[in-house]
């Protein structure tokens, strides 16, 4: 696939963010070096090592010697790209976990959307490690029982705007990352950090794009370890709830807002899950400490309005 000819793209640098990763970079190096020869620009292929304590750097360094090789000053989750992406030359970064693998046609489809100048991120799509099903799709917003939610749409796999680009596999333009300052740390150490991000492009009239021509193979959560187990899950609660109270109207649906925390109180203490009535009372406590730090992330519903109506426009095809 060849990119448009007025293509803005002069080069690339896939972006691997690793720790203690080496059983997942045996996998992942030997696939992004491949995507990379397939590049139609000029392509680099970077990791980006959060301080592993396992000998990952010596080990690259010796059987992928090509590879470049960037330290982080300390182990510091996703958030190691905001300072990343300041020493870059690239026009567009791939921001890649290292449990993955890549398809070696991964990037022309990807790049080719950036001739556009108001695109800011394009997702990959993903398969499940075994190869038999997609696990993402487009990004979707929903509002109800006075909570907004937001999934992924695997059973639709079109070229469309998608609410926000998986962190994990998506395609960003470096310029405009770091106009909008990277990645928000009110979302450390992970979840929701790649959903704000989009979003805050959003408000800016920068889209984001699904692509399914993109494909990546990915063990999920593979890359996280993390004890006690549940704690992705109190994570994800947390950010979720952030992000709302951040960044989404709240005025309207308290009553019903109120009611959904009822039963979902009572209901976890008779299953004996007690998520929500640990995670919720915290977050919210730690939420009016740090609101008025965050007041502009706050959109009105005419602005939400807007960037759904923008989202549902068909992107524009190009050549291939």
């Amino acid at each position: 696939m060849k990119l448009p000819q007025n293509n803005s793209v002069n080069s690339v640098c896939l972006a691997i963010l690793n720790y203690n990763g080496r059983q997942h970079l045996e996998n992942l190096l030997p696939t992004a070096l491949a995507a990379a020869k397939q590049c139609p620009v000029i392509c680099s292929v970077l990791v980006l090592d959060n301080r592993s304590t396992d000998p990952d750097v010596e080990w690259i360094k010796v059987c992928f010697p090509s590879v470049k090789i960037v330290i982080a000053p300390e182990n510091d989750f996703l958030f190691s790209y905001n300072q990343l992406f300041t020493q870059l030359p690239d026009d567009i970064v791939v921001i890649l976990n290292n449990d993955l693998r890549l398809d070696k046609n991964f990037l022309a489809p990807l790049l080719r959307h950036f001739f556009q100048k108001d695109v800011f991120a394009v997702s990959a799509s993903s398969y499940d490690w075994g190869g038999t099903e997609r696990t993402i799709g487009p990004a979707r917003l929903n509002y109800q029982h006075g909570f907004y939610h937001w999934y992924y749409e695997p059973q639709r796999q079109e070229l469309c705007h998608t609410l926000f680009a998986s962190g994990g596999f998506m395609a960003v333009h470096r310029g405009k990352f770091l106009e909008l300052g990277g990645f928000n740390r009110l979302f450390h150490p992970a979840y929701c950090e790649d959903l704000d991000l989009c979003f805050r492009a959003w408000r800016r009239g920068w889209r984001s794009i699904y692509e399914p021509a993109s494909i990546v193979w990915h063990r999920e959560q593979a890359s996280w370890n993390v004890s006690p187990a549940a704690r992705p899950q109190k994570l994800h609660l947390r950010h979720a709830l952030l992000f709302q109270w951040s960044s989404l109207p709240m005025q309207r649906g308290r009553l019903a807002r109120c009611w959904s925390l009822i039963k979902l109180f009572i209901g976890g203490l008779f299953r004996g899950e007690k998520l929500w009535l640990e995670i919720y009372p915290r977050t919210w406590l730690d939420w009016r400490k740090m609101r008025k730090q965050f007041v502009n992330l706050k959109i009105s519903e005419k602005e939400l309005a807007a960037i759904q109506k923008a989202m549902l426009a068909s992107v524009e095809k190009t050549s291939s």
